[in-house]
């Protein structure tokens, strides 16, 4: 079951994300992300990046936690699939991401997500669960 779903967007690429709390809403969104950038079924779990981060708000952190996600793809050439959350407030996040190298041979990309952006983006909790919109600059 999808713990999220594409949004209507002009030009870029927007998701409704949700998680039953703020960890789950984090590990929910990069999963979604990664998903739009190639199938993660296959990807293997060999390397891990340790992510730590602080901000000025979830939001915030929410953003440049998948844009420091997203740089594993870009600079690294990684595709990511798993997401452990070690230490998660509203201002900090320690992380662990698994996953692989790219190999053109195995790994099939659907699209290029250029950028996470600011557009939109709100945390809200609702209905006892966490949701947020994020718009991806492709």
């Amino acid at each position: 079951m999808k713990n999220y779903e594409l949004l209507e967007h002009t030009a870029d690429l927007g998701i409704r994300v949700w998680g039953k709390d703020l960890k789950q809403l984090f590990i929910n969104a990069a999963s979604a992300m990664y998903e739009l950038i190639a199938d993660i079924s296959e990807i293997k779990h060999d390397t891990a990046v340790d992510v730590e981060l602080e901000a000025q708000d979830a939001d915030e952190l929410l953003r440049n936690w998948l844009s420091e996600l997203l740089s594993c793809f870009h600079i690294k050439e990684m595709l990511l699939s798993e997401f452990l959350i070690e230490e998660l407030n509203e201002k900090k996040i320690v992380s662990v991401a698994k996953g692989e190298k790219i190999d053109t041979k195995r790994h099939s990309l659907k699209r290029e997500i250029k950028a996470v952006t600011f557009h939109n983006l709100k945390i809200s909790q609702e209905n006892g669960k966490f949701t947020t919109e994020i718009i991806f600059d492709v």
